[in-house]
């Protein structure tokens, strides 16, 4: 069983369950990219070696996405709003429905063409952000209705 369904208390039932969106992978895709074209351009010289670091800081990159990806959970159940980051380290807030002071959504431009934004949850003095959520304001919605 995963972190969300071990977390359930009785009588609590799973409302909706956000991802993260793909475009997180844009960024060490274009490093991989550049990389190759850079490597592959000369076989000897400066430019080769840019190729072989940006190799390295896109596969890093790749990485990086990866463990946000397979870590990360955001959930909003009956009772609370799940939020988890992390494989090894854990980053979790539970969050009750009826404690949640605001919720705060920030998209750029390639965030509102794709579909992904941050969630930005406040309570009691405590700020918590989550970057990459596939339809944030779907999510923003959901949470105002369990609110109500």
């Amino acid at each position: 069983m995963g972190y969300l369904q071990d977390n359930l208390t009785p009588g609590e039932n799973i409302v909706y369950q956000a991802n993260v969106h793909w475009f997180i992978f844009v960024r060490p895709a274009l490093l991989l990219l550049s990389g190759y074209l850079f490597y592959s351009a000369l076989e000897t010289g400066f430019i080769h070696w840019i190729g072989i670091i940006l190799l390295v800081l896109g596969f890093y990159s790749l990485l990086e996405r990866l463990s946000l990806k397979i870590g990360s959970l955001y959930a909003v159940t009956s009772k609370r709003v799940i939020l988890k980051s992390g494989i090894i380290k854990r980053d979790a807030l539970e969050l009750v429905l009826s404690k949640c002071e605001g919720i705060r959504i920030n998209q750029g431009i390639w965030g509102r063409i794709a579909g992904f934004g941050t969630i930005i949850i406040t309570t009691g003095g405590a700020t918590n952000s989550y970057c990459f959520i596939s339809d944030p304001i779907k999510f923003k919605n959901i949470v105002n209705e369990q609110i109500n």
